[in-house]
């Protein structure tokens, strides 16, 4: 393996444990940075907002209501005085030019063998919630240069990406770097299924016993201005999102009616608050002790995870060492810093090849194969469109018997590096991905991999023991390593702990950014226990994991189920988890 990379996993679980949380408490010490010169103040909260998850992610926070907020800045993981964005070298080497060369899937999809493809549509499920930029619509677009012999569609020698809009300085901010708002709320709280306002909260709801809509066939009901179902969040949709807030609003609603059984007196609103609770640690339970040790499948890395949720010694009492008692339920840690979502926790989250170009659709009790589609006939309207036609359980079945794509270079989803937008034009999402991570200031790969610790490579063989793939590197970014992308060093990490689904220098904001959303998030801390959560609703997490969610919703998939441990492995093979 290069010696560049760190070996923690070679030492045993014990020494591999200790290593991590070491890892973890350094970059808590040093790599969180706030953005804000003067932190917003918001109004006081008072009532509901006590116990309650509030539309906009306000007074998660009762000392600083407007942390985690919609509409509040990104944060940084490494110094501000590191993210100037270069605009002498935005488009230097050529963001194309280097897709074209480096990310094209010429030769079908590299597929990641021990996952299921429920593991793309459940992450791109979790960005929604996570964050989202706005765009300035009314600024020159970048503009970067086509050659000649472009296969792009479009007319000229340029492809245009609109700017981000960047939120607006104080006087007191001038001369520092540009900072981005986060459309949707930072917390861990559904916002993609619940929205992050209060005017969107109230198209998805019923105001009915604590309820999301859904038509009378069971469906969400469709957003006729998109052709797509109306929930929290739905841009960029495809039919892996749809199925997924379909289920998750299933729960929801399961949940809302376990509740009124337990209490007949509950307003609306009471069950609806602790409803929305209880799914989104269901949510977030998920995420931390299935979908992250399956893409991440190191025994190790499974023990870290489930520290992180209840501790090495899970007990009813915390020691304020979230590594012995877990975080959930123990006391709330900023390590003074404002929460926030970070662009460079977005930028290591680019994870467009776990895309594939296809998708079969299988009946789920015979297996037979009954269509095949593109990936442009399962996104947007035409989701709809699969969603009228296929049954759910189907529809997840066909999902959990594919594999994902493998998130390494020159696998790129061939939709995506070709993608009509309006007026006509064509774009490449891949080019989009560097000219973002470069607009916003995050540091190029080798100078990112020093500010997180990390050594830097010497040369691009470092990188990879494909020697021809290093070559090509070396050609595409003229022998200049300072000058190689975060996100194109990242997928070309061709050294990896074992089972591992990305490289390290992703991990390494993994490690950093995974804890703390729990970590400064009351609603996981303090607040985590009978009296905000109901005893019901704590033992309904508590019982809930990824195959217990899909078979309350899917009592049918039982036998497809059988001997999978964890519903994000193949469901062609016995796996226990």
């Amino acid at each position: 393996m290069g010696t560049i990379y760190m070996k923690w996993w070679v030492y045993g679980t014990l020494i591999g444990l200790l290593l991590l949380l070491n890892n973890r408490c350094k970059l808590e010490e040093n790599n969180l940075f706030d953005t804000y010169v003067e932190f917003p103040s918001a109004p006081q909260c008072e009532g509901r907002a006590i116990t309650a998850r509030s539309e906009d992610g306000s007074c998660n926070d009762l000392d600083q209501p407007a942390m985690g907020r919609a509409g509040m800045r990104m944060g940084r993981n490494v110094p501000l005085e590191s993210t100037y964005p270069d605009l002498e070298n935005l488009m230097n080497p050529n963001p194309r030019d280097i897709s074209r060369e480096l990310l094209t899937r010429d030769n079908g999809i590299q597929e990641v063998p021990f996952l299921n493809y429920l593991v793309v549509a459940w992450i791109q499920f979790q960005i929604h919630d996570w964050f989202n930029h706005r765009f300035d619509d009314a600024a020159p677009p970048h503009q970067v240069p086509l050659r000649g012999d472009d296969p792009l569609p479009n007319a000229g020698d340029t492809m245009l990406i609109t700017k981000n809009l960047p939120d607006p300085q104080l006087s007191s901010e001038a001369g520092r770097p540009p900072a981005y708002a986060n459309t949707e709320t930072a917390w861990w709280d559904l916002s993609q299924l619940y929205g992050s306002s209060a005017n969107k909260n109230a198209e998805v709801r019923s105001f009915v016993d604590g309820k999301l809509k859904l038509t009378p066939d069971d469906r969400l009901p469709v957003d006729p201005s998109k052709g797509v179902s109306n929930t929290g969040f739905n841009e960029n949709w495809w039919l892996g999102l749809d199925i997924f807030h379909t289920l998750f609003t299933y729960e929801h609603n399961a949940v809302a009616t376990m509740l009124k059984s337990h209490y007949p007196d509950w307003s609306d609103q009471e069950i609806y608050d602790h409803a929305r609770l209880i799914t989104s640690a269901v949510q977030a339970k998920i995420h931390t002790i299935d979908w992250t040790p399956a893409i991440l499948d190191n025994n190790i890395l499974k023990r870290a995870m489930n520290a992180n949720w209840e501790g090495f010694f899970p007990s009813d009492f915390h020691t304020g060492n979230g590594a012995i008692s877990g975080l959930m339920g123990g006391p709330t840690e900023l390590h003074g810093v404002p929460f926030s979502l970070t662009e460079e926790f977005t930028a290591v989250y680019r994870m467009h090849p776990l895309l594939r170009d296809d998708f079969e659709v299988r009946d789920h009790n015979s297996h037979q194969l009954l269509e095949t589609l593109t990936l442009d006939e399962i996104s947007f309207a035409n989701a709809t469109n699969v969603m009228d036609n296929h049954s759910l359980a189907d529809l997840f079945y066909s999902f959990g018997h594919m594999h994902p794509g493998s998130l390494t270079l020159n696998n790129y989803p061939n939709l995506l590096m070709n993608f009509p937008v309006d007026g006509g034009q064509h774009i490449d999402l891949g080019a989009v991905d560097i000219v973002r991570d470069r607009e916003r200031g995050v540091p190029r790969y080798n100078e990112f991999r020093r500010l997180i610790h990390l050594n830097p490579i010497n040369d691009f063989t470092d990188l990879t023991p494909d020697t021809e793939l290093a070559e090509r590197l070396r050609e595409v970014y003229n022998d200049d390593v300072e000058a190689l992308d975060l996100m194109i060093g990242s997928f070309a990490e061709g050294y990896r702990p074992p089972g591992y689904g990305f490289g390290e220098t992703s991990f390494q904001v993994f490690i950093l950014m995974a804890s703390r959303r729990l970590h400064a998030d009351r609603f996981f801390t303090e607040y985590y226990n009978d009296e905000t959560y109901t005893p019901q609703g704590m033992a309904w997490i508590e019982n809930t994991r990824i195959n217990d969610l899909l078979l309350r919703h899917m009592p049918e998939l039982a036998s497809a189920l059988e001997g999978v441990g964890n519903a994000f492995f193949p469901w062609d093979e016995e796996r226990s988890f």
